[in-house]
């Protein structure tokens, strides 16, 4: 069932000299429990969709329905009864920095008036537990890492019981260590509150760790979309591709001395990394195999990764690849 179904959107931006498309023939549906990823480089459109979900940014086409019903026609007295519905956690915290962290967990609870104080601050002090930072209610903002912070955003996001939850780039401004423990967080959340997730990001990482289903922004269009595993897998979008195979560009490799060899990067997912592949391929076709790049990442507790070789592309190599069941693609 999908508690956030977006269709026809499309968003522009009129200034003084000029209209900037933003967003454009923008269709997707996000299922009630998931976590659902949307990724993208700086400009694709990303924040511009998420504020869309709560009509933060109002649409300039095309309709937003939360739980089957159109919030884009609601007037504003209705529709922030539905954004008591949707938690909303950004980049930069936004929390209040003359408010301690309790004060600031309690603030949306304060703005309800059918919310007495003691039952506001019973929920305030469950939802710092929840986060752990039952110990940091008199700390104010400016005493808290970025980690703590982004914390008592999330509990201060909950304290309305949302149904969803948006994510801005939330860890981005966080370190690797601070933003696995922020990810694990969200999956704590999304598990035993039963809370749906919505996640942007233009961090792959980010994506592996924790979605169900992935949409990828490119041009102010949604260029690919499913699940994370099939995704990544066998990207068929250019941008897609880059983003998941984008550390290979990195790598210290000089294609140029190739001279215009054919290679092969291939793509195996959790159920073929105990099987020695590539060893089995050259007793197989009696062809050999130069590894120029290999990666492997953990998506849902497997192992799914890439890797390219220096071959001429032999007619048995692809017969085996095929008969394992591993993706492909020839690279000039």
């Amino acid at each position: 069932m999908a508690i956030i179904e977006i269709k026809n959107l499309k968003k522009v931006f009129t200034t003084k000299s000029d209209k900037l498309v933003a967003l454009q023939d923008i269709n997707l549906s996000i299922e009630k429990g998931e976590i659902f990823g949307i990724i993208g480089l700086s400009g694709a459109g990303k924040s511009t969709l998420v504020r869309m979900m709560n009509l933060l940014e109002v649409p300039t086409e095309g309709d937003v329905y939360f739980e089957d019903r159109n919030i884009s026609v609601l007037k504003e007295k209705e529709l922030r009864k539905v954004r008591k519905e949707i938690g909303m956690i950004f980049q930069n915290f936004n929390l209040l920095e003359q408010r301690n962290v309790l004060k600031n967990v309690l603030f949306p609870l304060e703005i309800q008036l059918s919310v007495n104080k003691k039952d506001a601050i019973e929920r305030a002090k469950e939802l710092l537990k929840l986060v752990d930072l039952q110990d940091k209610e008199k700390s104010y903002p400016s005493k808290l890492s970025g980690g703590q912070k982004q914390r008592v955003a999330i509990a201060r996001a909950l304290a309305t019981n949302p149904k969803v939850l948006l994510c801005d780039e939330a860890t981005s401004a966080l370190d690797p260590k601070t933003t696995t423990q922020i990810l694990d967080l969200l999956k704590k959340i999304n598990k035993e509150l039963g809370i749906t997730i919505v996640i942007i990001t233009h961090q792959m990482n980010v994506i592996e760790s924790i979605c169900d289903r992935v949409a990828i922004l490119d041009q102010s269009r949604i260029v690919e979309m499913g699940n994370v595993k099939e995704v990544f897998k066998s990207p068929k979008s250019a941008i897609g591709k880059k983003l998941i195979f984008g550390a290979a560009e990195n790598k210290d490799v000089d294609f140029k001395k190739l001279n215009n060899k054919t290679c092969l990067r291939l793509a195996f997912d959790g159920s073929t990394t105990d099987e020695p592949i590539l060893s089995n391929m050259v007793l197989e076709t009696g062809n050999p195999v130069s590894i120029l790049y290999a990666n492997t990442r953990i998506i849902d507790g497997n192992a799914f990764g890439q890797l390219q070789d220096e071959k001429s592309v032999q007619l048995k190599m692809k017969e085996y690849l095929d008969k394992k069941n591993i993706s492909y693609w020839e690279v000039e």
